[in-house]
């Protein structure tokens, strides 16, 4: 693979098992401080920012993310995999093309096809003339950049990826995740070894708004005997 450069936050003992953290279409690396925090103890936390977000260099791009963290887990792998939001589409993609290097999967607030459940947000992203106050909630530099993304996800579609996921899978989502929760059943059952979880009085914002419960839970599911990573 041509080498990818991604800006990636590390924490805890690389001796332990890797878990890498994607993140979704607004805020980079940092939406997972509360992991990086509290997860440290058991696992080798890898967060990139993904390229266009952050400290990455663009352009935005799905296929791009892809390669990109096909690329880490090359390095590091076998390794377990999280995805949240539009990184959740990059996080099943990878397990579909690199089975042999994903340990287990959680995929979190994520649907099959955005642009069914996902006009809301997507029309929401299109229609905010006023960038700067888009800037307080997004890691992308520009107006273009959130569009490219808004673009890239609203053309998603992980129907053929699923049922080539061979990994242990957790689909999980918020149960005031309207967009999302219709999904999290039926992505469940299109992957082979899947179980989804509603977690309750939570919404889209779960590893943010409901990190206690989201980090006991996905430790948990990681942490389990079977299927470790390294």
């Amino acid at each position: 693979m041509t080498g990818t450069h991604l800006h990636t936050e590390a924490r805890g003992d690389p001796a332990n098992p890797t878990l890498i953290l994607l993140h979704g279409g607004g805020a980079a690396s940092r939406t997972w401080k509360h992991q990086l925090s509290a997860l440290s103890d058991r696992f080798h936390l890898i967060a990139p920012d993904l390229p266009g977000f952050g400290r990455s260099a663009g352009p935005v791009s799905l296929s791009g993310s892809a390669r990109a963290v096909a690329e880490l887990v090359e390095r590091h792998g076998p390794v377990h995999l999280c995805g949240y939001s539009m990184g959740a589409f990059v996080a099943a993609r990878v397990a579909a093309e690199h089975p042999a290097g994903i340990s287990k999967l959680v995929l979190c607030g994520a649907n099959i096809k955005a642009a069914e459940h996902g006009r809301r947000q997507i029309a929401f992203y299109r229609s905010r003339p006023g960038w700067w106050l888009m800037k307080a909630v997004s890691d992308l530099p520009t107006r273009a950049a959130l569009l490219q993304m808004v673009d890239e996800a609203e053309g998603s579609d992980l129907t053929a990826y699923l049922p080539r996921i061979q990994a242990p899978t957790l689909v999980l989502c918020g149960r005031r995740d309207r967009a999302c929760v219709v999904d999290a059943q039926p992505m469940a059952d299109a992957i082979p070894d899947a179980r989804a979880l509603i977690v309750p009085h939570n919404g889209h914002l779960l590893p943010l708004t409901g990190a206690k419960a989201f980090n006991a839970i996905v430790g948990a599911f990681y942490g389990s005997a079977a299927g470790d990573a390294k």
